[in-house]
């Protein structure tokens, strides 16, 4: 079980890059060093630790962050989560078409 959590997180942060990469606006990329700041603690030491480009940061919280709901959607869980800020939250369902 452990395995297949592991790959489908892998998949739904892959799925979350592509429609990021295609979706983002230059808006949405420039405000990536704000949006750092605006995420999670886990996926902001992730991203900072990785030693991505601050031009990443966008795509990383999208992809990041749609797989952690994707994770929740399979247990149950449709709403927005607290621990995300509006703006991220925002962003994914613009970049995603997440619906909650």
């Amino acid at each position: 079980m452990a395995y297949e959590t592991f790959v489908a997180h892998i998949a739904w942060h892959e799925w979350g890059h592509a429609l990021s990469l295609a979706r983002c606006s230059h808006e949405d990329v420039a405000a990536g060093g704000r949006l750092l700041e605006q995420a999670p603690v886990g996926i902001r030491k992730n991203i900072r630790s990785a030693g991505y480009r601050s031009k990443d940061y966008t795509h990383e919280i999208v992809a990041e962050t749609y797989a952690l709901m994707m994770a929740r959607l399979v247990r149950g869980y449709r709403d927005k989560p607290i621990w995300l800020h509006d703006e991220i939250y925002n962003l994914l369902t613009r970049v995603t078409g997440w619906d909650s």
